[in-house]
């Protein structure tokens, strides 16, 4: 049975950026938290920084007033846990610590982060988005660029910060490309930053993000989240190429304005970091700064709970399906789901989640809307892949045949039938016991090669019908197999 730990407490980060002052609220699963609130502010703290060392007096003022909201909202949401944070505008600037003061008058407690620990909190976003990443992290700020490396699911070296933020690439871009790409390429050299080639490269960063759903936009892609979208080093290089020109064409709707006009100079940036560093493929990822702070606030025991399934489990207790809930149905399904290696059991589990979910919602929706889901929503841990089996098992789980056009996008056409084998399977073991949990250990299903078998206890003789037959038969000619049922006393028993 797996555990995920829950907590009714908000928690809530300030994010004192170069570029934004942003409030976000969480509650929700500690391991995947959920979005309460999020505020944000374009305070431009950096935007003259270069100009005098100094944070403007427009920009202190627009970023003070956003700052008084939110410990107003922090106070009415009864939010005790906040961890206010600083970066690199608070931290190169000389009346920094002044603008500190004023924020402590609030009743804040804002930590003034360095450039390593800024880096190692982006760190700790990708292992907790990622389990298991190894490669090199960068996060993309108003102010400044960050590296560091990751490896077994832990942080491998210090980090390095470079003044390559948003703000500050529109001058660093006069001179032309050739000479922007030797500052970039100087810059990395010179801070002796080496990384294995042939690794891939998680992108963090709004700005970033941006670049990320305008390419998704132009292959159409069938999810909207860029979390988890996966490009190789020479389409970024050659996407960064086009969008650095200048004005993008036909812009996706979800970028906003003045991220659009970021993204020119943040996608020539990305291009030059992955000439210099050639990974093995670009990961975007939605999780940086903040939610690394929160994962590392957490204990070892809840840092290792599966995100996906946390995620998930999260999502589903509104449809009140719990997380036990979808352990017993994958549980019973096991014997004829084909994962005895274990590699797809949270995968697997996480789907059967999604489809017990999709069960209580407006039937003339549920299919619909559960595909949606699986495809639109953001779901921490899950891969491409696992979206499109996700996908696929709620859509057999429905009894619909047939595979989706997006689908094959996503994953494999071996991957999509054992979705779809998992998908019946729980369909015959949600109509057969009633939505029933307690009934589950009244029947029980065995497998061969050959054949399936349902087999019931003298208590659930009465539950097997006409429907349960047909559901079994389906499942059992899905995976080419023989099947037949049995009673207690170990007699063939028909419908």
């Amino acid at each position: 049975m797996i555990g995920i730990s829950h907590s009714n407490e908000k928690r809530a980060i300030i994010d004192i950026g170069s570029n934004t002052v942003r409030l976000v609220i969480y509650n929700g699963p500690l391991r995947a938290p959920v979005v309460m609130l999020n505020e944000k502010v374009n305070a431009r703290l950096g935007r003259d920084l270069d100009r005098d060392g100094t944070l403007s007096e427009k920009a202190l003022k627009t970023a003070l007033g956003a700052l008084a909201r939110f410990a107003r909202l922090l106070a009415l949401h009864r939010v005790r846990d906040v961890d206010c944070v600083a970066t690199a505008a608070a931290r190169d600037a000389s009346n920094g610590p002044q603008f500190l003061d004023a924020v402590r008058a609030f009743g804040l407690s804002p930590r003034l982060l360095s450039g390593d620990e800024e880096a190692r909190a982006s760190a700790n976003a990708v292992l907790a988005a990622f389990p298991g990443a190894h490669g090199t992290v960068a996060d993309l700020g108003g102010g400044s660029l960050e590296l560091i490396g990751v490896e077994n699911g832990e942080i491998a070296r210090h980090g390095i910060t470079m003044p390559f933020g948003t703000l500050r690439l529109p001058e660093l871009r006069r001179e032309g490309a050739a000479t922007f790409a030797a500052l970039v390429r100087g810059r990395i050299e010179a801070d002796t930053w080496r990384t294995a080639q042939g690794e891939p490269l998680y992108i963090v960063g709004g700005s970033w993000r941006a670049l990320a759903l305008q390419a998704m936009r132009e292959l159409q892609w069938p999810v909207d989240d860029p979390h988890g979208f996966t490009l190789s080093a020479e389409e970024v290089i050659s996407g960064a190429r086009r969008f650095a020109r200048g004005k993008i064409e036909d812009p996706d709707p979800r970028i906003s304005s003045s991220r659009l006009a970021s993204l020119p100079d943040a996608a020539a940036l990305l291009g030059e970091v992955v000439k210099v560093l050639q990974p093995s493929e670009v990961v975007f990822s939605s999780w940086g700064l903040r939610e690394g702070l929160l994962y590392a606030q957490l204990e070892p025991q809840v840092q290792a709970e599966p995100p996906m399934l946390a995620s998930v489990a999260g999502f589903a207790l509104a449809a009140r399906v719990s997380a036990e809930e979808a352990v017993s149905v994958a549980d019973w399904t096991a014997p004829v789901c084909d994962d005895d290696d274990g590699r797809d059991r949270d995968l697997r589990q996480a789907s059967t989640l999604l489809a017990l979910a999709a069960m209580r919602t407006e039937p003339n929706l549920r299919t619909e809307e559960a595909t949606t889901w699986a495809l639109r929503k953001r779901w921490i841990g899950l891969d491409m892949r696992g979206r499109g089996m996700m996908a696929m098992t709620v859509f057999a789980s429905a009894g619909l045949s047939g595979t989706p056009d997006p689908f094959p996008r996503l994953a494999s056409r071996e991957d999509l039938d054992h979705a779809i084998g998992w998908g019946l399977a729980i369909r015959l073991c949600r109509r057969l016991h009633g939505g029933c949990l307690s009934a589950l250990g009244l029947t029980r299903l065995a497998a061969t090669p050959e054949r399936i078998t349902l087999h019931l206890g003298e208590r659930a003789l009465p539950l097997y019908n006409a429907s349960a037959a047909k559901d079994l038969k389906a499942l059992a000619e899905w995976l080419g197999r023989e099947w037949n049922v049995v009673g207690p006393d170990g007699t063939a028993i028909t419908p």
